[in-house]
């Protein structure tokens, strides 16, 4: 057979030929995998593309630090350190004498050295309130119906600086975690057959959370050191053991280096991982972006969980996911009804997705789609043989699932062990062609925060 990695670099190969190859014989699956290896690399060296770089390298590069850090800087950043949990949760308390940290404090280190984040200062590119535009944009949208203006909104969620009003606002957002997760934890709980992840879920201080809203190749390996212990303490890891992150809507699992925490290293700049995929998430909605894409991670909260390691010995797919049986299940939590399945790699989309897109030729794509052709035959049989029993546990699980409207629900097998993973409103969620025109119900959207003046302040 042709040397896997000219095969990968050929603009023209027979895709569906190699997957069948690939099943009949292990040792070419190991060689296309360490050709496709030493063929993506190559190819992310020469990229230009902001996305295709991954969170552990976008750190490396921030965090070339002085080998000694002068004890100024070490005491600076502990006491923002200890700002920013006190921020985080009551158990994390400061001492009430405890001077805050000022500009002045801050421009006493180095500039290279300077933290850009303190627990009463942040970093921002307009010194006047954000709210102020953005709701005059939600405002005139309401008045008139121009799209225009609701696109602007939304995009001037992900990319405007933050004050407190804009924080709680895009707080609102029903698709982050903090919002579903807690219903859907006590519904398995009452229950034994469904499985939910070990989670915590955190409301980011606004301060970190105003760094994504900078430029991240910007930061100073201070800030990113900060960023890192804050996280290290208020999510109060474990160095042994392997994490799942995401921020509240969005993992960036399309690149699982990104999602999968693993080593004591790696555990200790978890902090900083989520910093980038955050604003990665955010660069989408940039106007610079084409196309420009809004909501990927309209929300204030970081999550880290429990890692579920593959029982099946399953291929993987956008750079070490391994590619389970996954269920979407669109439920109506009003009338504790099903209005509809499909299978989470839904053939004709997944393999749209890797051979007609513009990044089709690429070795990422290339790979993907051998491997998924390869392995789709297991992943229908799986969901052939299990979609009729889940619906009806699904439907046993429904009452007890104490949310309001639509939703899709996944589910991820790994061996006999079915794993509920993630929820969204069922009007925005990828798939929803599967409910009957007449059930799907279009979602209904509050932007504007109720806010209590005490928790104003506190921000």
């Amino acid at each position: 057979m042709k040397n896997m990695l000219e095969i990968l670099s050929a603009s023209k190969v027979d895709k569906k030929k190699i997957a069948e190859f690939l099943k009949t014989t292990p040792a070419a699956l190991d060689e296309f995998e360490k050709s496709y290896q030493m063929a993506s690399m190559k190819e992310a060296e020469e990229s230009d593309n902001f996305f295709d770089i991954n969170s552990r390298q976008a750190v490396s590069k921030l965090t070339q630090r002085p080998s000694e850090t002068s004890q100024k800087v070490e005491q600076l950043t502990q006491r923002i350190v200890n700002e920013l949990l006190a921020k985080t949760d009551n158990k994390y308390l400061t001492d009430g004498n405890t001077r805050a940290v000022t500009m002045e404090d801050i421009e006493s280190v180095p500039k290279e050295l300077q933290p850009q984040v303190a627990g009463n200062l942040i970093k921002v590119d307009i010194d006047k309130p954000s709210y102020l535009l953005a709701f005059d944009l939600l405002r005139k949208y309401k008045k008139t119906g121009s799209m225009n203006a609701y696109h602007l909104f939304r995009q001037g969620l992900d990319i405007l600086d933050l004050d407190p009003i804009l924080y709680e606002a895009i707080g609102m957002n029903p698709n982050s975690i903090g919002y579903w997760f807690p219903a859907l934890k006590n519904a398995v709980d009452n229950q034994d057959f469904f499985k939910v992840p070990e989670t915590k879920i955190i409301k980011v201080p606004l301060p970190i959370l105003q760094l994504t809203r900078c430029d991240f190749m910007e930061l100073t390996p201070t800030t990113i050191d900060i960023v890192n212990r804050w996280a290290y303490k208020a999510f109060e890891l474990d160095e042994n053991k392997t994490y799942f992150i995401k921020t509240g809507t969005y993992s960036s699992k399309y690149d699982f280096r990104n999602a999968k925490v693993t080593t004591p290293k790696e555990v200790r700049e978890l902090g900083s991982y989520l910093l980038f995929i955050h604003y990665q998430a955010l660069q989408m909605a940039s106007p610079l972006s084409n196309p420009c894409i809004y909501g990927v991670s309209t929300t204030n909260e970081w999550c880290v969980r429990e890692f579920i390691e593959d029982k099946e010995d399953n291929p993987c797919i956008y750079h070490g996911m391994p590619l389970h049986t996954e269920y979407r299940v669109f439920i109506d939590c009003d009338t504790d009804e099903i209005l509809g399945i499909s299978p989470y790699w839904k053939p004709d989309v997944m393999e749209k997705r890797f051979s007609e897109f513009s990044d089709a030729d690429t070795a990422d794509k290339k790979h993907d789609y051998v491997i998924y052709k390869m392995h789709k035959e297991t992943l229908m049989r799986r969901y052939k043989e299990n979609k009729d029993m889940l619906i009806d546990k699904v439907k046993e699980l429904l009452p007890n699932i104490n949310l309001k409207g639509q939703w899709s629900l996944d589910i991820m097998q790994n061996g006999n062990d079915f794993w509920l993973i993630d929820m969204a409103i069922a009007d925005t969620s990828a798939l929803k062609e599967c409910i009957p025109a007449n059930k799907l119900k279009k979602s209904q959207e509050n932007w504007i925060p109720e806010l209590n003046k005490e928790n104003y302040n506190a921000l």
